[in-house]
């Protein structure tokens, strides 16, 4: 099938044949290197419209050629039946493909496939969408089109300074980016693509995350607020998640079903891990408040609720946070309040228990972590026992 690749250009512009690749479950591009005004194209038709005179012979010439291209692949078809991959086109055109792919279009195809294959999260489609339109946004900004071949380290170096400029992102943010990117472009290479390696190369650097756990006495305040309604509910969904240590995605949603003995068997919905969540009288009671049919709510709007009760409930201490883009450093002091959300119930768990001397393998057995590593990112320090415990060594 063949189009324009700009269809409304006033000008001559180039012939692009697509053809569908059922192997590959994707698509194979192809610049024609034909050029020809939209307006002496059949839409309806794909090919160029019949004329008399030189502008005839013009269009008769082109139709010749791509009629050529239709045949090879054709004759592809014929060869290889059911069997034929991007690849074998590749070969059949004798070029190196990359050269004529666009880098938005292997992105597409990247995402369309995880969606297809369902082994991945919501979240993790989503992450790679945004990701697809800031390279869209970027484009836009520097008037051109990138190939796959042209995501070189200048590329990386101007797509980071736009993401800094434009989007305002600070060093952990952007290293979230550029992971997602590299997952994209190492899964080129294992279709058969062949990107520059250079994003190899292409590091930022994470910074320890300034993120906040609840002290005992915070979680207590919150479990005796006097609530009702939505808040009541936000309140014990929070609690569930401080209860059972588990991500937003997994604690609000429990079935009886998992329950095996005293310990509720989750798959985590992110990560695919097994967790093995112990059933105290607390989580119970909140889980048979609701008969294990909990509340729905998007995380944002319970972000906003258990602020707004965490606000009222005066935790306000006041703490410094810092922000790192590239070489500039930014600080900002913010009540504890603002920066309390729904990944601040997991890591309550995680720093109470280890506070009470819970070993790390028990610890990541329940939260369904994996990494040690992992794990000590969560672990955050109480000022109040780090005193206590220290304050008779001299």
């Amino acid at each position: 099938m063949f189009y324009l690749k700009e269809p409304n250009s006033k000008k001559k512009t180039l012939i692009i044949v697509q053809y569908y690749v059922a192997k590959d479950k994707g698509k194979f591009k192809l610049s024609t290197n034909i050029k020809i005004n939209p307006d002496n194209w059949d839409k309806k038709n794909r090919i160029p419209i019949r004329k008399r005179g030189g502008g005839g012979a013009e269009s008769q010439n082109i139709l010749d050629r791509l009629n050529e291209i239709n045949k090879k692949i054709d004759i592809a078809r014929s060869k290889y039946g059911k069997e034929l991959t991007i690849g074998d086109l590749k070969l059949v055109f004798k070029i190196n493909k990359d050269k004529l792919i666009y880098a938005l279009d292997c992105l597409q195809e990247f995402i369309d496939e995880r969606i297809k294959i369902g082994e991945v999260s919501k979240n993790s489609i989503y992450k790679h969408q945004i990701l697809y339109k800031r390279i869209m946004e970027f484009e836009l900004h520097t008037e051109r089109q990138y190939k796959l071949t042209e995501l070189n380290s200048e590329f990386f170096i101007n797509f980071t300074i736009f993401l800094r400029q434009e989007h305002n992102l600070f060093d952990n943010t952007l290293y979230r980016y550029i992971g997602f990117f590299k997952t994209f472009l190492r899964w080129c290479i294992k279709k058969g693509y062949s990107p520059p390696m250079d994003f190899v190369d292409v590091h930022i650097k994470k910074q320890p995350a300034d993120a906040i756990a609840l002290s005992r006495q915070e979680v207590e305040l919150i479990e005796n607020a006097k609530l009702t309604g939505a808040k009541d509910k936000a309140r014990d969904l929070f609690l569930i998640g401080i209860y059972s240590g588990q991500r937003f995605s997994d604690y609000s949603v429990f079935e009886k079903a998992d329950l095996r003995g005293n310990l509720i068997h989750k798959v985590a919905k992110k990560t695919g891990a097994m967790s093995f969540i112990p059933l105290t009288d607390k989580l119970k009671s909140i889980l048979d408040k609701y008969e294990w049919v909990l509340p729905k709510i998007s995380s944002q709007k319970f972000n906003k609720r258990i602020q707004k009760i965490c606000k009222k409930l005066k935790i306000n201490e006041e703490i410094k946070f810092t922000y790192n883009k590239g070489n500039t450093r930014r600080e900002e002091i913010k009540q504890k309040w603002e920066k309390i959300s729904s990944h601040t119930a997991r890591r309550t768990y995680i720093t109470r228990s280890a506070e009470d001397g819970v070993a790390d393998h028990l610890i990541m057995a329940v939260c369904g972590i994996k990494d040690p590593k992992t794990l000590n990112k969560y672990k955050k320090i109480n000022k109040e026992t780090l005193f206590e415990s220290t304050k008779g060594i001299f």
